[in-house]
Parts: C-alpha cells; structure tokens; sequence
C-alpha cells in the first residue's frame, strides 16, 4: 500500500492576480489585498510572485526590513536598482539575491521596446542577528540537465533549480531535518510524490526526502528547502 505524505498544492489559476494593462503580478501566497487561508506563508518563504512587465514599463516597490528576496527573471531581461545605489541588467539565467536589514525602495524596468518579460520575485524571513545589507548577482548553468542546481543559500533557506528531460527522475534529502520543503514548476510538468503538478503549480511538504518525475521535455523545477516556524 502506498503511503502518501501529507502535503499541500498550490494551483496555478487559484493564485491572487493582480492585473493592469502594463503589469500583471500572479501570487502564490497571500500578497497585498488577495488574503486566503489556504494560501499562507511556508515557514520563512513569505512571498512568491510571478510578474510581467510591458514594453518600457516601470514598477517600484518596498522591501520591508529583514527580508531576503530572490528576484529569477524567467523570460527576457530586466533593469534593476536601488536607493542604496545597486543596479545592474539582470538576464535569463542570472539570479539576483538581496538581504536588507532596513527597508529599501526597489525599481524594475522593462528595457525593450517590443515585448513583455517576466521574472519571479521570491521573499525570504531572515534572522536579525544575521546582517549587513547584501546583494549578489549569479549565473545559472543550465548546459546541466537532469540534477538540481544549488542557486542560493541564505539565512534561512536554501534554493535549488533543475531542467529535466521527460521520463527524468530526481530526488532532494534536506540539509536539515527540521526544515521544509517547497516547490515550484517553472515550466513543463511533474509527478512530485505522486502528486501531478502543471506549470506554476506549488506544492509544500513536511518531509526529510521529496521524489519527482519530469513528465515532459524541458521541464524545470524550483527546489525551496525552508526554516519552519
């Protein structure tokens, strides 16, 4: 008999939108005025937001203190900066990675002329005893197929990425036994502990050890190992 464990998805199309002719922002978790109880922060991951910028558009935000953000631009590229007088292009396969210990303001800008391009922003609880401000820029190495590919390691979690070809299995064991686990697809399909997941889909576990199996070509999976409260 199959045991399952008990787990939590994220559906894509029940995901808060937030849509305007120049931006449009898809949340996973609660984010501003979209508030469900389903849909709660996992342990130190706060906010995952797909987002898409038009043509020359710009968005500007608040980091609030003691945060950690990931910003993984998904298609096309984006022009960063910050008050504190960090800026930088940022690509498909670069990962930007932000610790701040005081709130910052954050601008994001669409450089090109013809087309949209999205990125996902992800937040991250982070200890106060941690700190100084930090950002980092890195680059991602996609020629590796098939196995996850450490992007971060911060406070108070830890992010992998993976492409998979289809019929492609794979597997994450945490590094701490406490922790738990999110993921998140990118792109494609997978089985994850038997569980179907389609793109954006999420889905949360309490568990040491997660198995998957990519179910199409291309497929790429965000791997979240989380601090729980």
């Amino acid at each position: 008999m199959i045991v399952q464990i008990p787990a939590q998805i994220y559906k894509s199309e029940a995901r808060g939108v937030f849509k305007s002719e120049k931006y449009n922002c898809f949340a996973t978790f609660n984010f501003d005025q979209y508030q469900d109880l389903s849909r709660l922060p996992f342990g130190s991951l706060q906010i995952l937001n797909e987002e898409i910028l038009a043509p020359q558009h710009c968005i500007s935000r608040v980091i609030k203190a003691n945060t950690n953000v990931i910003i993984l631009p998904l298609f096309g590229g984006i022009e960063y900066k910050n008050n504190l007088g960090d800026a930088e292009f940022l690509r498909v396969e670069q990962i930007k990675v932000i610790a701040v210990e005081e709130e910052i303001t954050v601008e994001i800008f669409n450089p090109y002329e013809n087309e949209n391009v999205s990125f996902l922003t992800i937040h991250f609880e982070i200890d106060t005893r941690y700190f100084k401000n930090y950002f980092q820029k890195s680059e991602i190495n996609f020629t590796v197929r098939n196995k996850l590919i450490q992007l971060f390691e911060i406070d108070k979690a830890i992010g992998s990425i993976g492409i998979f070809d289809g019929r492609k299995k794979g597997f994450y064991t945490l590094k701490n036994p406490k922790n738990g686990i999110f993921v998140y697809v990118v792109n494609g399909a997978f089985e994850v502990e038997d569980r179907l997941l389609e793109p954006k889909d999420g889905l949360s576990m309490k568990t040491e050890m997660i198995e998957w199996e990519a179910l199409s070509e291309n497929a790429v999976l965000l791997v979240f190992e989380v601090a729980l409260k």
